[in-house]
């Protein structure tokens, strides 16, 4: 769905206006449902529409928990996601961890 990197900007209050040429193609394929979680090789932020988190979760739900690479990546990307709904004029809103 997404193309390329994207700087965008997290307010104070844990908001993120999505792209302009996002928008429509999120409300209409997911409902603007998202999840963002943490990059873990970066500082940033990874946004993923709700149905494709969900087949990365399931591939992280397979990993096994006595590796300590795969536990970590488990930990850190399902320990941070966090769900929320794009409202209508493109921002995103979640919790802050």
């Amino acid at each position: 769905m997404f193309r390329g990197a994207n700087a965008i900007n997290l307010d104070t209050k844990g908001r993120l206006a999505i792209p302009t040429k996002y928008r429509q193609s999120l409300l209409d394929d997911c409902q603007g449902q998202l999840v963002c979680t943490v990059d873990t090789q970066q500082s940033c932020l990874l946004l993923y529409p709700l149905p494709e988190w969900e087949e990365i979760e399931l591939k992280l739900s397979k990993l096994s928990s006595m590796i300590p690479a795969e536990r970590r990546l488990q930990r850190l990307l399902l320990g941070y996601a966090s769900e929320g709904e794009m409202d209508k004029s493109g921002v995103f809103l979640f919790l802050l961890h």
